[in-house]
């Protein structure tokens, strides 16, 4: 007998937490093909692929993610952290980064359920929401998209925050109400710690009082103090930190009006796309340039939603369920409306992931009012939102597998504003990282068709140019991004260098001296100015340089390492000694500083320590031609002559156009009485460097022994 034949199924849908079970599970079947996608080239690469801070885990790691002002023009430490921990687990596998954004995204949905639920006592109304929630292709790129992980967590923590608030000012609450405060407080700063977009949270609270009927007096205001004053206190450092990393983008709104029309134009859109999602993609550029005027049916925008908040005022005291979901939702879009321009996007599909909640909760008590009204229209409504959930969990698992990659991520966009120069130039960046040279360098030409005074365009041209060794069109094209952007640092310092390629060192000199001008507090201009300096036997400049990225306290291998060089050229060996020490007293895995740092052993005649070193670069680098001649040199002295012979032999492998390796190498032979092999070396020497006169007096001296 089969145990499943004494289940009643029919009973199935009345267990405990059957809706909230089936509603996770439809969730992750919906959003499932987002496990198998990528990191994607829209801030992923700096939040994550190339941010240092998540990738230390230790107790000096976690207080510099809470320390660091300014990420990608966020501060944003409890993301930091969540990240730090994926990092942790599965280094940088997106798989591992993906699971923890869809986990985070059940636990939210799970939250919408309780949430509803709270609010209306009611299953179907919670379970209608949260599946709403849970697979509605705007809240996709929330899921798919691993830099919107501030999203996750900061809904997360406001939703939380907002159960406890409700048990705070619930008659019925278990335990007494100071515990319910703390945590709502409490959770609130987690919520802004994970994401600025949480300031809102006091007058959501405020509309809870209103949901509940409370009375509206000094008490009232009094509790909302602590979480005003942290509102007050995040949106300034918000606006600082956005300045700062320059996320605050210029648009010069020709009046208030135009303005105002970019608001009423972003609220009317995520309302239609709440019941017909369409274009859906990870951006929506503005449709216009910086200081033009918005489409006209910016400002009609105006209309419908004007008059949806007028109905609302009329139904303020009539139907508060009504008010409080459109509240929510025009309350809880109030910081990412576009009013103050921040970015390049005028409407972003993520910004609608925790205030759709207010909507999708007016749905669910509607389709719960319409089963309720009678039999007949019960079943018809029913099929109907079945049909429509269908529909949504079918887009939304098409849409999941636009955002696998950056390039199909990009291509959707282009498909949907093919105008859009900013979408060719991201697929451009990804397609050099493929290699598909190209087909980059195709959708960079295009882009420059559409905005030909982008100097960002013609700065990643010039790298493909590069790439493909075209160095005049990349002269061009560097000389072209300065004109159209003479404070591009990037286009500088690349051109620097390409001139000290072609021994142009002043005009490199001058290029590096730019992008020092441009960047004082980065290294990159000065080490490389102190390499040309080197170069035109500048050492006191080069020192200079060199010891300004000392003082900066930016620990540079390379910098050490290069002043050592110096200091060996000047015969100030004591301070060369220094320079190599301290590179491997922070760093002992620096195996050129070994090698360097011998051969100072070995002109003082120490050939104990020498010999260390050079075995310590020898074992971490195998390319360490100098550590091999030189220890074979040492062997050589020894008497050692079958090890001298294996070193000698692995350099000439590592450098073959050496002469200086031959030339040992045949002295070598010449002490051990091998004339005839000597004679072969010396004679290498002399082919190399037909100058170098001790190779030709070596094999004058070893002819003659070979003939007596």
């Amino acid at each position: 007998m089969n145990l499943l034949d004494n289940f009643d199924w029919s009973k199935l849908h009345k267990k405990k937490h059957f809706w909230l079970v089936l509603c996770i599970l439809i969730t992750v079947v919906v959003l499932s093909p987002n496990l198998c996608s990528d990191f994607l080239n829209w801030d992923d690469t700096a939040y994550v692929i190339h941010n240092d801070l998540i990738k230390d885990f230790s107790f000096k790691g976690v207080k510099n993610i809470f320390t660091t002002p300014e990420v990608v023009s966020t501060y944003a430490p409890i993301t930091l952290l969540s990240w730090a921990i994926d990092y942790l687990i599965g280094g940088l596998n997106p798989a591992v980064f993906h699971f923890f954004n869809l986990l985070l995204h059940i636990l939210v949905v799970g939250l919408v359920f309780y949430l509803a639920k709270l609010l209306s006592n009611n299953k179907i109304i919670a379970f209608i929401t949260a599946l709403l929630f849970g697979i509605h292709p705007m809240h996709v790129e929330v899921v798919a998209w691993i830099s919107a992980r501030k999203d996750l967590l900061y809904t997360l923590f406001f939703l939380g925050s907002l159960i406890a608030y409700y048990f705070y000012i619930d008659k019925k609450s278990k335990y007494p109400k100071l515990y319910y405060y703390i945590v709502c407080l409490g959770l609130f700063i987690l919520s802004l710690l994970s994401k600025g977009t949480a300031v809102i949270l006091p007058l959501v609270l405020f509309l809870f009082d209103y949901l509940k009927a409370r009375k509206f007096n000094k008490k009232l205001i009094l509790e909302k103090v602590p979480f005003l004053l942290l509102s007050i206190f995040f949106v300034i450092l918000s606006i600082q930190v956005q300045a700062k990393g320059g996320a605050m983008e210029d648009r010069q709104f020709t009046t208030v009006l135009d303005s105002m029309s970019v608001g009423f134009y972003g609220y009317l859109t995520y309302l239609i796309k709440s019941i017909i999602p369409f274009n859906l993609s990870g951006y929506h550029p503005y449709p216009n340039q910086l200081g033009e005027s918005n489409p006209w049916f910016y400002y009609v925008s105006a209309i419908p939603v004007l008059a949806l908040f007028t109905w609302l005022m009329i139904k303020f005291k009539k139907n508060r369920q009504l008010v409080f979901g459109f509240g929510f939702f025009f309350i809880t879009l109030i910081p990412v409306i576009q009013v103050l321009p921040f970015g390049t996007a005028v409407t972003a599909d993520r910004y609608t992931y925790l205030p759709y909640a207010g909507l999708f909760y007016l749905i669910g008590v509607g389709c719960a009012w319409l089963f309720n009204y009678s039999s007949k229209l019960k079943d018809v409504s029913v099929f109907v939102l079945l049909l429509y959930l269908l529909l949504l969990g079918v887009v939304s698992f098409q849409y999941s597998k636009t955002f696998k990659s950056s390039e199909k991520m990009w291509t959707n966009v282009i498909e949907i504003y093919p105008d859009n120069f900013l979408a060719y130039m991201n697929r451009a960046e990804y397609r050099i990282t493929k290699k598909e040279y190209n087909r980059a360098l195709e959708d960079l030409n295009f882009a420059i068709k559409l905005n030909s005074n982008y100097a960002g365009l013609y700065y990643n041209r010039s790298y493909i140019h590069g790439v493909l060794e075209r160095n005049d069109l990349v002269f061009k094209d560097l000389n072209i991004t300065i004109q159209k952007d003479p404070s591009y640092m990037g286009a500088y310092l690349n051109r620097g260098l390409l001139l000290g390629k072609q021994n142009q060192n002043e005009a490199a000199i001058k290029d590096f001296t730019k992008v020092i001008e441009l960047s004082p507090d980065k290294y990159f201009g000065y080490y490389n100015r102190a390499l040309y300096y080197n170069k035109v036997r500048q050492y006191p400049k080069a020192i200079n340089d060199l010891n300004k990225i000392v003082e900066m306290n930016q620990f540079l291998p390379e910098s050490y390492c290069l002043r050592g060089k110096i200091y060996v050229q000047i015969n100030n060996v004591n301070n060369a000694f220094k320079d190599f020490s301290k590179i491997l007293e922070i760093n002992p895995y620096f195996a050129e500083a070994h090698t360097l740092r011998g051969n100072l052993w070995l002109g003082k005649g120490n050939f104990e320590e020498a010999l260390k070193d050079f075995n310590q670069a020898i074992l971490l680098d195998k390319q360490q031609t100098d550590a091999y001649v030189n220890r074979g040199v040492i062997y050589m002295n020894r008497g050692n002559y079958d090890k001298a012979v294996l070193d000698f032999e692995k350099a000439k492998k590592n450098a073959p156009q050496n002469y200086l390796i031959y030339y040992n190498s045949g002295l070598l032979y010449q002490i051990t009485k091998k004339h005839e092999k000597a004679i072969i070396e010396f004679e290498k020497v002399i082919k190399l460097n037909p100058s170098y006169s001790l190779a030709k007096q070596a094999r004058e001296e070893n002819i003659k022994a070979l003939n007596k």
